[in-house]
């Protein structure tokens, strides 16, 4: 039988092969997080022998105290057909996810979490020293991760984490800072990696610099056809590399403007970039200690905070509901659309499950199309990447708006996926009148 399909069509034979082929993928799935949890099982005994084995040396006998790790990771190593370094890092991971998160490692051998989640769970529960706090806090993330990706489970767990640590965010955070640094590590093939750490604001502020003046280098090397000119047939990535390389030894930010290297506070006067910064209403004001957030990234300190909040142009209050942090309401004090406003507040990233593209570079879609009657009203629209905007227009995915910005989408096998927002708290969002959105 032969089928034709307009764009949108539905045909109840390929929907039924795409729920088929939607269960077999999740069994699959499942299967590989099983199999992980076999290996990492195997790879925490390992790490457990080798640590044994290490004791039991005179601590006069080597200099090179864990040779015995080193032997057994590169037995391992090289009967797996894979690098004993890894392996022997793998080994020390496995030992921490098998004794400190037991029950993330039993989920992920039963299918219910990936690794991915399995690696956001340890990286922010590992900083919780306390064994019954660790324990509270790994139920509550393996919940969370039962209805979400790794990418948007990471930023839940971290503000997870500052709610249940018994030292404040701002006296762990200028610690941190002494961390701070750069490093050079050579790799293979005549190549150096670069590593920078430091505050999250201005690190990301330089994410977003480089990144900005990558495209405008991209868009200035296509014809009016659109085809790339063969000059520069570089990726994103490339041309973030060339640009970040060429500030750093030619002392230029702005490869047109000519503009200085900053003020002396990190460049943060400099980051104009598309970033909201999520501020408590009572630390911004001095009574509480709680940290400031890097929206849908990471918490920062409040000192950064206040530094951006005084040379932001303008500012948008966020009220949010307070036992599930939704937001409620938006008001400010300077100019645009209080509709464009709420939604820029209420979705961070695209709204398809598991999407993390930033607001900025989405399109506003309705759910219920405007020419077919869709009102423009908060409760009918949503931010859509350009990938999701078009797979809900042209192919038989369902979109449905809920109360409180929730969303169902129902793809074409029948199955449900729903799509909360992020919870917020009650914050400041510096004004960005030059974003498209």
């Amino acid at each position: 039988m032969n089928t034709t399909l307009g764009c949108g069509g539905n045909d109840p034979e390929v929907d039924a092969v795409a729920a088929a082929l939607a269960a077999e993928y999740a069994a699959a799935v499942a299967d590989v997080a099983a199999a992980e949890a076999r290996a990492m099982a195997v790879l925490a005994r390992a790490q457990a022998v080798g640590v044994e084995r290490i004791e039991a040396i005179p601590r006069t006998a080597s200099r090179e105290a864990d040779l015995p790790l080193r032997a057994l990771a590169a037995e391992l190593g090289a009967h797996a057909r894979q690098p004993d370094r890894s392996v022997q890092r793998r080994m020390d991971d496995a030992h921490t996810v098998v004794t400190r998160f037991a029950a993330t490692w039993e989920a992920l051998a039963a299918g219910r979490v990936s690794v991915g989640h399995v690696r956001a769970i340890v990286e922010h529960g590992v900083k919780l020293t306390d064994p019954d706090i660790r324990a509270a806090f790994e139920g509550e993330a393996l919940e969370r991760a039962a209805s979400t990706t790794p990418g948007r489970l990471g930023p839940q767990l971290a503000r997870l984490v500052e709610q249940v640590q018994p030292t404040t965010f701002a006296q762990r955070h200028q610690a941190a800072r002494e961390g701070r640094g750069v490093w050079v590590r050579d790799v293979a093939d005549g190549m150096t990696e670069l590593l920078l750490r430091g505050p999250a604001v201005p690190v990301h502020g330089i994410h977003a610099l480089i990144s900005q003046i990558a495209r405008e280098v991209l868009n200035d090397g296509h014809t009016n056809t659109g085809a790339m000119d063969a000059a520069d047939s570089r990726t994103m990535d490339q041309v973030r590399a060339d640009v970040l390389t060429e500030i750093a030894l030619t002392h230029r930010i702005d490869v047109e403007s000519g503009e200085g290297l900053g003020d002396g506070h990190g460049g943060l006067a400099s980051i104009r970039a598309t970033v909201n910064v999520t501020v408590p209403a009572l630390a911004l004001a001095g009574v509480t200690d709680d940290p400031a957030e890097l929206v849908g990234r990471t918490p920062i300190d409040l000192d950064t905070a206040r530094l951006l909040a005084v040379t932001a142009p303008g500012w948008e209050r966020v009220l949010a509901d307070p036992i599930t942090g939704g937001v409620l309401a938006v008001d400010r004090y300077t100019r645009t659309a209080d509709l464009t406003r709420h939604l820029r507040v209420r979705d961070p990233h695209c709204r398809f499950p598991g999407c993390r593209m930033p607001t900025h570079r989405c399109d506003i879609d309705h759910g219920h199309d405007y020419a077919l009657g869709g009102q423009t009203h908060h409760r009918n629209l949503a931010a859509l990447c350009r990938r999701h905007h078009t797979v809900k227009g042209e192919t038989p995915w369902r979109v449905r708006h809920h109360p409180g910005g929730v969303i169902e989408w129902t793809s074409p096998g029948g199955v449900s996926y729903t799509d909360t927002p992020p919870p917020v708290t009650v914050g400041f969002v510096p004004d960005l009148d030059d974003v498209p959105f």
